[in-house]
C-alpha cells in the first residue's frame, strides 16, 4: 500500500484526491488547503485534513501537488528534501532553473518526481504515436470558456503546453523557429494564442489555444503521406482518413467538389487519463524505474517559455 497526501484541493486537487480514496493499492492519508470549505471534498473519515501538509508529510511515501504554480518550486523543494516522492501539476515551475534544480534535487534524494502532462495517458494519444512515423503537418486546437481559476497562467501555460509537449514527443527535431500571436480577452496576461512551430526536420505545427471560446473543443490533427490522422482528446477517439479519389463535379450554375476516402477507425482502450496518471506515480514509487524524465519535461517547459516571451507575458 503505498501512502499519498494531496496539497491543494482546488479544482484539480479534488479529483486527485477523489481518485487516490478509490484506488485499492492506495491509502490517502491526508490532504491540505488553506481555505477548511475545500475539505469538504473528501469524505472519508480516517484522512487528515489541514492547512498545512506538515501536519501529515511523515506519514506518507508522496505528495501530489495541486497548488498555484507560483508555490510549486518551494513546497516541491521542501518535499523532495524529505525523501518524499513528488507528482506535480504542470507546468512544474515558474523558471526552468527551478525545473532543473527539482529534478537535480530529486535524483540526488531518489525520488520520483513526475509532471502532471495529464494527456500523455490519454488512450487516444497512446494509440497515435503508433500510426504516426513522418508527419509534415500538425494542427492542434484546445479551445473553451474562461474559467477564472486560471487567471494566473497565460493560456500557453494553462492550455497550450499540453499540445506542446504531446507535439515534441512526435516530431522528435529541434524547434527551429517560432512565430506567435495572441490576445487578452479575460485576464491581463494572453486568453487567447496562435503558434507556429517549424522544426529542424521539416515538420510544421499549427496551434490555437484560447479560453475565451463558447464551445470547448480539444483535438489535433496529423498529415502524413497518404494519411490524415485526426484524434478527439474528449471522446479519445482516433480516426485515419486514406484518399481514395475525388473529383469536380461541373453542373449548370454550380461546381462541386466531390472526395471519396477510406476511414479507420483506430482501436483505443479508454480509460480515466488522469487514474492512469496517479497509477504511473505510484508504480514509479513502488518499482523504482521511470521515476524522473527532465528531458521531456524541461524540453516542453522551455518552448513553452520562449513562446510567452514573443508574446509579452514573460
Amino acid at each position: 500500500m503505498v501512502k499519498i497526501g494531496v496539497i491543494g484541493l482546488g479544482h484539480m486537487g479534488g479529483f486527485h484526491a477523489s481518485i487516490c480514496s478509490a484506488l485499492p493499492h492506495v491509502q490517502l492519508v491526508g490532504v491540505s488547503d488553506p481555505n477548511p470549505e475545500s475539505w469538504k471534498k473528501v469524505h472519508a473519515s480516517d484522512v487528515i485534513k489541514s492547512e498545512k501538509y506538515t501536519d501529515w508529510i511523515d506519514h506518507v511515501d508522496g505528495v501530489i501537488i495541486a497548488v498555484p504554480t507560483a508555490y510549486h518550486y518551494p513546497i516541491a523543494k521542501e518535499c523532495l528534501s524529505l525523501g518524499k516522492h513528488v507528482l506535480i501539476e504542470k507546468p512544474i515551475t515558474s523558471t526552468i532553473e527551478q525545473a532543473e534544480e527539482l529534478f537535480a534535487l530529486a535524483q540526488q534524494k531518489k525520488c520520483t518526481l513526475h509532471v502532471g502532462h495529464v494527456e500523455r495517458f490519454n488512450g487516444a494519444v497512446q494509440e497515435l504515436k503508433k500510426v504516426i512515423d513522418t508527419p509534415y503537418l500538425i494542427e492542434s486546437h484546445r479551445v473553451g470558456p474562461f474559467s477564472p481559476r486560471v487567471k494566473d497562467d497565460s493560456v500557453v501555460l494553462d492550455l497550450m503546453i499540453h499540445d506542446l509537449d504531446i507535439i515534441l514527443n512526435l516530431v522528435d527535431s529541434p524547434v527551429i523557429d517560432i512565430h506567435a500571436l495572441g490576445q487578452k480577452v479575460h485576464t491581463t496576461s494572453c486568453d487567447i494564442a496562435t503558434v507556429l512551430l517549424h522544426f529542424k526536420n521539416g515538420v510544421i505545427a499549427s496551434i490555437t489555444s484560447s479560453r475565451a471560446a463558447q464551445i470547448k473543443q480539444r483535438s489535433m490533427a496529423v498529415h502524413q503521406k497518404n494519411e490524415y490522422v485526426y484524434l478527439d482528446f474528449t471522446t479519445q477517439d482516433v480516426l485515419i482518413h486514406r484518399q481514395s479519389s475525388s473529383s469536380v463535379l461541373v453542373g449548370k450554375d454550380q461546381l462541386k467538389y466531390r472526395q471519396d476516402s477510406h476511414i479507420e477507425r483506430v482501436f483505443v482502450y479508454k480509460d480515466n487519463p488522469l487514474k492512469l496518471e496517479i497509477e504511473h506515480f505510484v508504480s514509479a514509487i513502488k518499482t523504482g524505474t521511470h521515476m524522473v524524465n527532465p528531458e521531456q519535461d524541461i524540453a516542453a517547459l522551455k518552448v513553452t517559455f520562449d513562446i510567452e516571451r514573443l508574446l509579452g507575458v514573460r
